[in-house]
């Protein structure tokens, strides 16, 4: 999950001296790609994460919930759980203090057996005050090269940190390359170094994917942005041409899209998937590599094929439909039934531990 990644072109076209996504929007071959659609804007990265790993909506917890603060307790199942039990050592990564969104403590309930933080990375290099996605992901190739036994299974979640916010001030090591040009040139200094910060994103990527590609170990890798950056509300008003306040409500999406690939270094057929919620896509992960999926799993894969994105702001059919949460609650939405169901399991999974008894949230023996 990298920090602040995104391609700004989603919310308009505007020009630049050199192209700062080469290399992630050249991939095909062995690639699926799609636009994530993220629950939050320019900050809360942990609500992200929350919604890839568990397949839960932060749409239906509290207004402003922190889900990392109150929604994730002791043997919460998810996608780790998922992974572990068929066998996998499950890793976490993030190169900033570990009890930062109280990671330490969730990330031990989730299950993860590791967890690489804050001094880990001391020496590593840094772009601006943070670890360069180039030192972030050569600690997970040493992840890779460390284990015992080649066909050991490794799950490996790692949170970057290179882009993130703010996009102010001059550094001795950056040099920024990027720039916006026509109309915009010079008007938007914190755009311009943001898309310096994702040219140095992209660069890294193509050296893990490089390295990847040369091992005979079959190996996904999965990469998406935890939300766009706060870089000039002006520059998103002049590129949509519309001031945000008058931005109608199914139209707001596009603040929330990053990209996403999965990329694997043996041979899958490529796919664009369009827009995609964020609760979905670890599901498609498991699907796509081949593994077991739990029940609740099989629901979230089902119910994508009728609504591919839920999101606080509403709920987009993939006949391209929009319904605010009072609309899809209504009797006059086709997925009223579903998004119902949805919403209990939900609750079941975050607050009450029924469900779990019940085995709906992790992998069972035989056909239960």
């Amino acid at each position: 999950m990298n920090e602040s990644l995104s391609d700004l072109r989603v919310v308009g076209e505007f020009g630049t001296n050199q192209e700062y996504f080469p290399y992630t929007n050249s991939l095909r071959e062995n690639t699926v790609w799609g636009s994530l659609c993220i629950p939050v804007f320019g900050s809360w990265t942990s609500n992200s994460e929350f919604e890839f790993l568990t397949g839960d909506s932060v749409a239906m917890l509290p207004s402003g919930t922190i889900a990392y603060q109150f929604y994730v307790r002791p043997d919460t199942k998810s996608l780790v759980s998922t992974l572990k039990s068929q066998g996998y050592e499950a890793v976490a990564m993030h190169p900033y203090p570990a009890e930062n969104w109280n990671r330490d403590k969730c990330y031990h309930y989730l299950g993860f057996e590791k967890f690489i933080a804050g001094e880990d990375y001391a020496g590593s290099e840094t772009i601006r005050n943070y670890v360069s996605d180039h030192a972030d992901f050569q600690k997970i190739i040493e992840m890779v090269e460390q284990k015992k036994h080649p066909e050991d299974k490794l799950f490996v979640f790692n949170v970057t940190m290179q882009n993130h916010g703010g996009y102010e001030g001059t550094y001795d090591n950056f040099e920024e390359d990027v720039h916006l040009t026509g109309s915009l040139r010079g008007k938007y200094p914190k755009t311009d170094q943001y898309l310096s910060l994702v040219k140095r994103s992209d660069e890294a990527f193509r050296e893990l994917t490089e390295y990847f590609e040369k091992k005979k170990e079959p190996t996904m890798i999965v990469m998406f942005g935890d939300h766009q950056p706060a870089v000039e509300d002006e520059f998103f008003d002049e590129v949509y041409g519309v001031a945000s306040i008058d931005v109608p409500a199914r139209e707001r999406l596009m603040w929330y899209e990053t990209p996403f690939v999965i990329w694997t270094n043996y041979e899958q057929p490529h796919q664009d998937m369009g827009r995609l919620g964020a609760v979905f896509l670890s599901s498609y992960v498991l699907k796509l590599a081949n593994l077991e999926l739990t029940p609740f799993n099989r629901f979230l894969l089902e119910m994508s094929e009728r609504i591919p994105v839920v999101h606080p702001i509403g709920c987009y059919g993939k006949d391209g439909s929009f319904y605010s949460w009072e609309e899809a609650r209504s009797e006059s939405c086709p997925y009223q039934q579903l998004i119902g169901d949805y919403e209990c399991l939900v609750y079941h999974h975050c607050l009450e531990r029924e469900a779990k008894r019940q085995g709906r949230f992790w992998v069972l023996d035989g056909d239960s």
